[in-house]
């Protein structure tokens, strides 16, 4: 089996909100859901330089789209997921997963285990 780059915890954060925004996945709006995301304020050049990064990785494509006149007509850089890119994402989220639940086992900690919320807008 061949292994995958694996990811870090922003970039897992920007391809899931790529991924979610599906269509209108550009610069604000996947600003505005790894914020979300992240329950915290993000820095916005960190997302930029993270996404030429994946981009690079052969994880993210983008294509520029025309501006529309109620955007002020300026054009936007879309991003969507490669499948080398879900299949990383997927990879990644696995391994993040079994050390949550393996973390949350150890006695000391069940106490606290947080409830899971549902994603806003689900």
């Amino acid at each position: 089996m061949k292994l995958t780059e694996s990811l870090g915890q922003f970039e897992q954060l920007i391809m899931t909100a790529v991924m979610t925004l599906q269509d209108d996945a550009y610069g604000m709006q996947i600003y505005s859901k790894v914020c979300e995301l992240a329950d915290r304020e993000m820095n916005l050049g960190s997302m930029y330089v993270t996404l030429e990064r994946l981009t690079k990785k052969g994880y993210v494509s983008s294509k520029v789209a025309e501006g529309r006149p109620e955007h002020g007509s300026k054009p936007r850089k879309f991003f969507s997921i490669l499948p080398a890119g879900a299949q990383a994402l997927r990879e990644s989220v696995e391994t993040a997963t079994r050390i949550s639940d393996s973390f949350w086992r150890l006695p000391k900690w069940k106490p606290f285990r947080p409830k899971v919320q549902p994603i806003k807008g689900k």
